[in-house]
């Protein structure tokens, strides 16, 4: 079962990856995402990250933000989003990804979002583990993530407005 027990003994997670290397790295996550997962597997590419969370500490981009618009020359271009390709989360426990349009996001349930949807982290309210993962649909994976493997720390983020050490 994924839980608080299980989560803390992961190591930092994998990106860009197909779900048999997945399995091989995490048999039980990908057990679990085989048996859940709402799509073409084989289509996808799969990041697993946890963060360990303290109050006041985000696990993912706070501000409002889009997943994978194309940049060439380094600039967001959404012309060149292509919403017909789907990306998933799912998320073991609060705190949970905020959708603009008011998504309701429910712990250990997939969420299908595009490119388009604009999305922000939350704040952590406790000490926590939480496993976070992303599938991406192989068209709009950026080829730089593609088999990018092990993650040797996941980042979380801070209010800069109002942390104090």
């Amino acid at each position: 079962m994924i839980n608080q027990d299980y989560i803390k003994t992961l190591d930092c997670g994998i990106r860009g990856i197909r779900w048999e290397e997945g399995y091989t790295n995490y048999p039980l996550i990908f057990d679990m995402i085989l048996n859940t997962f709402p799509d073409d597997i084989d289509n996808f590419y799969f990041d697993v990250k946890v963060h360990m969370l303290m109050p006041k500490q985000f696990p993912c981009i706070p501000n409002w933000h889009r997943d994978f618009v194309p940049r060439p020359n380094g600039k967001p271009d959404l012309s060149l989003i292509k919403p017909e390709y789907p990306l998933y989360l799912w998320l073991s426990n609060p705190p949970l990804t905020q959708f603009e349009d008011g998504r309701e996001v429910q712990p250990q349930t997939w969420i299908k979002f595009t490119q388009e949807d604009l999305h922000r982290g939350v704040e952590s309210t406790e000490h926590i583990w939480r496993l976070f993962i992303r599938a991406s649909h192989e068209e709009i994976m950026p080829e730089h993530n593609k088999q990018l493997g092990k993650v040797r720390h996941s980042q979380v983020y801070l209010d800069s407005v109002n942390f104090t050490w």
